[in-house]
């Protein structure tokens, strides 16, 4: 039914439910899941922009792409173990946007992902990603609210 899955994962405690949902939709179909972690956009060390042999040290960046490859090495991990196939992917921008795009880049046939209970106050300020993907999906969205 769906043959190929974005699932977006971010390390946060909901991320292994996402994972067990996208593993459900895939199981026993041909499908791929597109692991997929969004980095903000100044914290991202490829195409940065810098002059040609050009080195920059900036170690919050280094550990933000460190954790978002760990996270998307998780949900893999758990994919593979259940015998789908599953590719890794990192993505930069704005969470809801890059998402939408990495979607219509792949062609998404649905997109995984999860949703936090953020306070008003939170949404005015972060605004809502899972609202932003739904808002701009070319494929359905499919979104998980366990392990808020």
């Amino acid at each position: 039914m769906f043959d190929v899955i974005l699932l977006a994962v971010d390390g946060s405690k909901q991320s292994p439910f996402v994972t067990n949902l996208a593993c459900q939709l895939a199981k026993g179909q041909p499908s791929t899941v597109y692991v997929t972690c969004c980095i903000d956009e100044s914290y991202a060390l490829e195409d940065n922009g810098d002059e040609p042999g050009e080195i920059v040290d900036y170690p919050p960046a280094e550990a933000e792409q460190n954790t978002a490859r760990a996270v998307v090495g998780q949900a893999m991990a758990t994919l593979k173990q259940a015998g789908i196939r599953a590719k890794g992917n990192l993505i930069v921008g704005p969470a809801g946007e890059a998402l939408v795009a990495e979607a219509a880049r792949i062609n998404a046939s649905v997109i995984v992902i999860g949703h936090r209970q953020l306070s008003a106050f939170g949404r005015m300020m972060k605004g809502s990603v899972s609202a932003d993907v739904i808002e701009g999906s070319p494929c359905p969205v499919l979104v998980e609210v366990r392990g808020n």
